[in-house]
């Protein structure tokens, strides 16, 4: 095999570590895409003459990444999105994280979801007819965070009830 020379390999090298370098400051907590839209939605027991409404639709369209350092905050933007010909109420909007996974989508164990938590939506939010709401759900990592969730995905599966408006 024929030599780059002394200059050309440090340069090739460099190169190299740069790119590693920027891959791994873009993989810091991310949630991928999901294969289907999230949607959960139910109605609390009571209610009645509801049977004719469509689920509400829950999108997660924060695009950035909240990075994991022990004890960060961040925040993930999520999309209501009421597909009825009546306004309904959303009374309550969750998120719990699942098992994190790798670059190779393979579940890490000894990562627990529980270094991440997502603060429930408290106040009721109005979704008119067709229309839909734009909410910020705030997200926590907790201070001991293990070496094991480095450059971990940590998918978010979210739910909600409403109520007819």
């Amino acid at each position: 095999m024929r030599s780059l020379g002394p200059r050309l390999e440090i340069a090739v090298s460099l190169t190299i570590l740069m790119v590693g370098a920027a891959v791994v400051a873009a993989m810091h907590l991310t949630w991928p895409a999901p294969q289907l839209p999230a949607m959960a939605y139910s109605v609390s027991s009571g209610e009645s003459g509801l049977g004719d409404l469509k689920p509400f639709e829950i999108n997660d369209i924060s695009g950035a990444a909240v990075e994991l350092r022990p004890g960060a905050e961040g925040s993930r933007l999520v999309r209501l999105t009421n597909p009825n010909s009546v306004d309904i109420i959303v009374k309550q909007l969750s998120a719990v994280p699942g098992q994190p996974v790798d670059e190779a989508q393979q579940r890490v164990l000894e990562c627990p979801p529980g270094v991440l938590t997502v603060e429930p939506m408290t106040t009721p939010m109005l979704i008119p007819q067709g229309g839909t709401v734009e909410v910020e759900m705030v997200v926590r990592i907790a201070k001991d965070v293990p070496l094991e969730c480095t450059d971990l995905v940590f998918p978010l599966t979210y739910s909600g009830q409403a109520m007819r408006g």
